[in-house]
């Protein structure tokens, strides 16, 4: 009865799924949560450490060093923080978001400092247990593909490497996942936005896929810190221009070896 509950209001919160994402949260009030289709990711947490709001919309600068709104995940040191919107699971699904990586933790593994990417939600208690594909930073540098294939009693997930490409504090990068989701793969790039440079350009195929494992219905920015020991100092990143869309095309930018940036309206 618990997890029916519990259920019933993420969903009353989250809303309704969209088929199609555009953000670049400049609309919200500083310091607070974005609302309308995002909620807190602590909510999709069991048992968070997080007593109040996990993210806050800033004002900062981007890549070219104009002023700009992001959401950043707060100096908390414990559970994963970030944002969640519910989407409509298709076959081919495509998230892009720009990144910067503010802080990193100095507790033991398990520990990351973003990830970006898909869940599908059932009735487990945890974010971090429910079927995935996430792109997130490592603590040795670089950017690798975690995928979790099968509900949270399971243990079908691996992690993927993606190449030799290196990750800084203070820099932003574009993000792109694209999830084919009836054969399980998977296709990573990242863009360093001041250079205009393509880091990598990845696909990675799951082995004995099961789509019943792949209907994702969520998005998510989020991090983590679930060392032992926990450490001290917590991880923080910012995240903007937010771009989800359920096939492929108009929304990948990458051209070639460089990239097409989209201008911020105001």
């Amino acid at each position: 009865m618990k997890t029916l509950c519990r259920i019933g209001m993420l969903m009353l919160c989250a809303g309704t799924a969209r088929a199609e994402i555009v953000d670049n949260f400049e609309s919200y009030q500083l310091g607070t949560v974005p609302g309308g289709i995002w909620e807190d990711a602590r909510h999709y947490v069991n048992g968070s450490t997080h007593t109040g709001d996990s993210v806050g919309v800033i004002q900062t600068t981007d890549a070219f060093g104009n002023p700009t709104q992001a959401v950043q995940i707060l100096d908390h040191l414990g559970t994963s923080g970030g944002l969640v919107s519910r989407v409509e699971h298709t076959h081919i699904q495509h998230l892009e978001v720009d990144v910067r990586f503010d802080q990193f933790a100095d507790g033991n593994v398990p520990n990351w400092m973003g990830a970006v990417g898909f869940y599908q939600e059932n009735d487990g208690a945890d974010l971090n247990s429910l079927p995935q594909a996430m792109v997130w930073a490592s603590r040795n540098g670089r950017f690798r593909l975690f995928v979790h294939n099968t509900d949270e009693q399971g243990s079908s997930a691996e992690t993927y490497g993606l190449g030799n490409s290196r990750w800084s504090l203070d820099t932003w990068y574009r993000i792109s996942l694209e999830a084919d989701t009836i054969n399980g793969s998977f296709n990573v790039q990242i863009v360093d936005l001041a250079s205009g440079n393509l880091l990598l350009n990845a696909t990675r195929e799951v082995n004995d896929w099961d789509p019943t494992f792949g209907q994702y219905n969520l998005v998510s920015m989020n991090d983590g810190e679930y060392g032992d020991p926990l450490g001290s100092i917590a991880n923080m990143a910012s995240f903007d221009n937010v771009n989800y869309t359920p096939t492929p095309g108009s929304a990948i930018l990458m051209l070639g070896g460089g990239v097409m940036l989209t201008r911020r309206r105001r």
